[in-house]
């Protein structure tokens, strides 16, 4: 049988207790801020831009081409001038939980937030999601690098940012459970992050609640009232999520083509933004010229109501289908900045709204409802996320049950493709492709240990605050291990005694190392028994001489260098 690497489980009530009240006031601070964030956003991308330049659209469709471009190139040079490149605010997120080397970049912030209103605000086709995830990804890092001398470790930064991500979606979509799940499925294709959990359900309550007392509660979209359920609407789910897993491996196929096209050519940022504006005007002059409005364009909100009015035809919607499919490829895969969550519920309430039209024109808007949550079930890997969302926006069960069919049936037909580059394919680590290796081939062999004589006072300044590690072996003047010493002991000793109180007398007794000869299993049974993410390796001669450190995140490097061939 596989074994697998997971986070140690909380084995008592009183270290549930204590983990709740780690995280009940951090996790509420980082809803509360992100919340206010996102509202801010929302107004300026929603109602001061976008708002306005569709109207203009509408009545001068010629004007689409020069504004579109002017919002795509400076969108594109903002991008240029932040740290990370990455148009999608989701997959920055996504990529700084994934890999514990990458930080969320607090200094690009201003300019990625900018150049997402320019993008949205002047007609490209994206959505609010990306950057809203961003900005609370930022405030989660933001507030533990400031709270990080007060017990907050390297896996708190991951947590926080994944609690910044809930708070960010459950704020702009008015939508907290959407937001919990968001954050704990994007990571991975197959899996949750498990361990974000609590954090992730205080902060997106928190944001929600913060947006609604600005904003209002009023939903995003109006869908018709309940309605009553019958197995043939889970019959025709099933057939429509189908439907809509093949559209969403389309759609992944043409937005990773133009991804792809735009880095082998290694076009200038004008080409791109040009390249982006020409489609992008294109069809929105298409759009206004047929149906008098840009709906492929900006947010599309509005395309969303036009599935939801009866007695669309179905031709209507498949061509806005086509363009918002095309809109959105172009904005995203030349030089825009925005979220990709949106465009696919866009793009599946159309599926929906041409197979209610066709098959069952009485009940349009159960379908519309089933087809964004089977779209973007598909083309995001998260399932959960997407039947959370209809749930929230149509408080229904007549909705409901049929969403959760179609979620998981269009979920399986697109396999491991995704709309994301850098989801991984599950959190747990099979570590049965390195299996072979012993801890010497893993293990650090500078270790950071701290001498048994130091006072407290000087462990917190010399080695607590610069290294942040969650434990630290104990040594004598022979660098023989007598114990282990974590934050949690130096909270037990009056801040006045620090001076007078050496390490050796806080530190535990109780010797769990390893040996440079141990299996990797070994160890990670031994991490999981003891919840120690750092197990010292003792010579196994002089058993209690260190040699080195072996911890996680040795394990996981260890891992991909692996995977990679390195």
């Amino acid at each position: 049988m596989r074994k697998y690497l997971r986070t140690p489980r909380l084995r008592t009530r009183e270290s549930f207790l204590r983990y709740l009240e780690k995280w009940i006031l951090v996790s509420i601070a980082v809803g509360l801020l992100a919340g206010i964030v996102v509202a801010l956003f929302d107004y300026a991308t929603n109602l001061q831009m976008w708002a306005r330049f569709s109207a203009l659209y509408s009545q001068h469709p010629l004007l689409v081409f020069p504004l579109v471009l002017v919002g795509l190139l400076l969108s594109g040079l903002l991008l240029n001038r932040s740290t990370t490149r990455l148009g999608s605010g989701t997959e920055e997120v996504v990529m700084a939980y994934n890999n514990h080397d990458v930080k969320m970049d607090e200094r690009s912030f201003p300019l990625k937030m900018l150049a997402a209103i320019l993008t949205i605000g002047m007609g490209g086709s994206a959505g609010q999601e990306g950057p809203s995830v961003y900005a609370g990804g930022v405030v989660g890092s933001w507030i533990w690098r400031r709270l990080r001398r007060v017990g907050l470790g390297d896996d708190d930064r991951r947590t926080l940012i994944l609690a910044g991500a809930a708070a960010g979606i459950g704020a702009v979509f008015k939508a907290p459970l959407t937001g919990v799940i968001f954050a704990l499925e994007a990571p991975y294709k197959d899996d949750l992050a498990h361990d974000a959990l609590i954090p992730s359900l205080l902060s997106s309550v928190s944001s929600y609640l913060t947006l609604i007392a600005i904003d209002g509660p009023e939903p995003l979209f109006r869908f018709p009232g309940a309605v009553p359920l019958s197995l043939m609407d889970i019959g025709a789910a099933a057939v429509l999520a189908v439907v809509c897993g093949l559209a969403a491996l389309v759609f992944i196929g043409v937005y990773r083509s133009v991804l792809n096209l735009m880095r082998k050519l290694k076009m200038q940022l004008l080409f791109r933004a040009l390249i982006g504006a020409l489609v992008i005007s294109i069809i929105g002059v298409i759009s206004v010229s047929l149906f008098q409005r840009p709906y492929p364009l900006g947010l599309s909100y509005d395309l969303i109501n036009v599935a939801l009015t009866q007695n669309t035809l179905p031709s209507t919607l498949m061509a806005l289908f086509v363009m918002k499919l095309f809109a959105t490829s172009f904005t995203l895969g030349t030089t825009g900045v925005g979220g990709i969550f949106i465009p696919q519920i866009v793009m599946g309430a159309a599926l929906g709204g041409i197979f209610g039209e066709a098959f069952f024109p009485a009940r349009v808007g159960l379908f519309v409802a089933v087809g964004m949550a089977s779209f973007l079930a598909a083309g995001y890997k998260t399932p959960l996320a997407a039947v959370a969302f209809v749930a929230e926006t149509t408080f229904g069960p007549g909705y409901l049950i049929p969403s959760l069919v179609a979620a998981a049936i269009s979920y399986s037909i697109t396999g491991e493709a995704s709309v994301s580059e850098y989801q991984k394919l599950r959190g747990e680590i099979d570590i049965s492709q390195i299996a072979h290796l012993a801890v010497k081939d893993v293990m650090t062999e500078t270790v950071v240990a701290v001498p048994a004589q130091l006072s407290v006072s000087d462990f917190v300044e010399e080695y607590l605050l610069q290294y942040q590690y969650k434990t630290f072996p104990v040594v004598d003047m022979e660098s023989r291990l007598l114990g282990c010493v974590a934050i949690s002991q130096v909270r037990n000793v009056p801040r006045e005694r620090w001076l007078d109180v050496k390490v050796v007398d806080i530190c535990s007794k109780d010797l769990h190392p390893a040996y440079p000869d141990s299996s990797l299993q070994d160890v990670l049974d031994l991490m999981y028994r003891t919840g120690l993410g750092r197990i010292p390796v003792v010579d196994r001669l002089r058993q209690r001489r260190i040699v080195g450190i072996v911890s996680k995140s040795d394990i996981i490097r260890t891992l991909e260098k692996e995977r990679l061939g390195v």
